[in-house]
């Protein structure tokens, strides 16, 4: 990687980079580069995929909405700036006015 890429990337995450860390990063990330050429080596066309390496499976269950205890609703609400009924109230942050 360039250090004209890593700038270009820098900009488009909103991420300041200092001049003295830029050389670090360069490093940093080249050295991630070379390792993932090294995992690309080896011919896995054979090979078939692993999920898991043994042959546990999950056990499920249904799921049981059971009601919760008031004092504990209130003890959960207790810290909330502000609440609606049993619910936090938050501001709006998706398609908030920026």
């Amino acid at each position: 990687m360039l250090k004209e890429e890593l700038e270009a990337i820098a900009f488009l995450a909103r991420v300041d980079i200092k001049e003295e860390e830029k050389a670090k990063y360069l490093s940093d990330i080249n050295a991630m580069f070379d390792y993932v050429e090294i995992l690309q080596e080896p011919d896995v066309t054979d090979l078939v995929p692993t999920t898991h390496v043994t042959e546990l499976r999950n056990v499920w269950r249904e799921d049981v909405v059971k009601p919760c205890p008031r004092e504990v609703i209130d003890q959960m609400l207790a810290g909330a700036p502000e609440r609606e009924g049993t619910f936090y109230k938050v501001q709006k942050v998706i398609g908030a006015a920026q």
